[in-house]
């Protein structure tokens, strides 16, 4: 007898966003709520991938650099509210909702499994605006996304701006994975969610950071997918870095939150990107972006504007 085993392997449907209909609408009532945040003008675009449907905001002129932002894990576009301004002064600033958490866009197709899938996504972004290559950022896992991408197709990716970024050079302090169980795993509940995000903030509080809070509560609350329903980040060596060599901007919070000494973290990406430019920015925590907005802003735009 022959048995034929490929007929019996299935491909992973994509997850839906949201647990229902209901849910995706609260999750973009609170979204549309940030956006009136937004201060320059935006346009949306909805873009038809292998993936499903990326919704994106963009910001800046059509005739200028682009500069892709990455949220960070359940975050989307809206998250860089407090960062966009400065930038669309000179870049045209492309801000995706992942297809892989939060946000508008609608997952259809193939699901995103691996940084190769990725890869693919981020092609197909770059080929629908008719670029070559664009400027990355990120916080979070989405700067370890950016720099992913940069290590698998580093001629598609011009400069990169690495924001707190979790794991990838090093490991985070271990207290996070315990209040992230606590907190997260054992009977969760909004309030549980919301002590947990002001702990990684640092106490960082403005009415619209928190009003973008619970708009993130939302898509945790009332989403489908989990920390570990995504591609896993992980640590690279210097080695596994070799054909990173565009310019890399990385900055850190200075609090010691997600890593328990922060000049360590910055030892160790250092020894991982030799020519990376690496800041600590004093008294921030996770949310470096919005918590000293200001300082962020201009490092990133100095950047830029020298690298690219």
């Amino acid at each position: 007898m022959i048995f034929n085993c490929a007929s019996s392997k299935k491909t992973p449907e994509p997850k839906e966003l949201y647990d229902n209909t209901a849910a995706r609408q609260t999750a973009y009532k609170s979204y549309d709520k940030i956006m009136k945040h937004w201060p320059v003008d935006y346009t949306e675009e909805w873009i038809e991938t292998d993936f499903g449907i990326s919704h994106l905001i963009i910001s800046g002129p059509a005739d200028a650099k682009p500069v892709i932002l990455f949220a960070g894990l359940f975050a989307d576009a809206t998250m860089w509210y407090a960062n966009v301004g400065p930038l669309a002064e000179h870049y045209r600033v492309i801000c995706p909702d992942q297809m892989t958490y939060g946000g508008k866009s609608q997952p259809t197709g193939k699901p995103i499994l691996n940084i190769n899938d990725y890869a693919a996504w981020y092609d197909q972004l770059l080929s629908y605006f008719g670029y070559d290559k664009a400027a990355v950022g990120g916080l979070s896992y989405g700067s370890w996304l950016g720099l992913a991408l940069a290590r698998e197709t580093p001629e598609s990716i011009s400069a990169i701006i690495m924001l707190d970024p979790s794991e990838t050079f090093t490991k985070m302090d271990g207290g996070i994975a315990w209040r992230g169980f606590r907190d997260f795993m054992w009977f969760p509940n909004r309030d549980k969610y919301r002590r947990f995000f002001d702990w990684m903030g640092g106490g960082f509080s403005t009415p619209e950071s928190d009003l973008w809070l619970e708009h993130m509560l939302d898509v945790i609350q009332y989403g489908s997918i989990g920390m570990f329903d995504i591609p896993q980040h992980r640590i690279y060596t210097a080695d596994e870095l070799t054909n990173v060599t565009m310019p890399v901007l990385i900055m850190a919070g200075g609090k010691p939150i997600v890593y328990k000494d922060p000049e360590v973290f910055a030892q160790a990406a250092a020894l991982a990107l030799p020519h990376a430019e690496i800041v600590i920015v004093p008294g921030t925590g996770h949310s470096l972006n919005v918590e000293k907005a200001d300082v962020v802003n201009a490092k990133m735009v100095n950047f830029l504007v020298d690298n690219y």
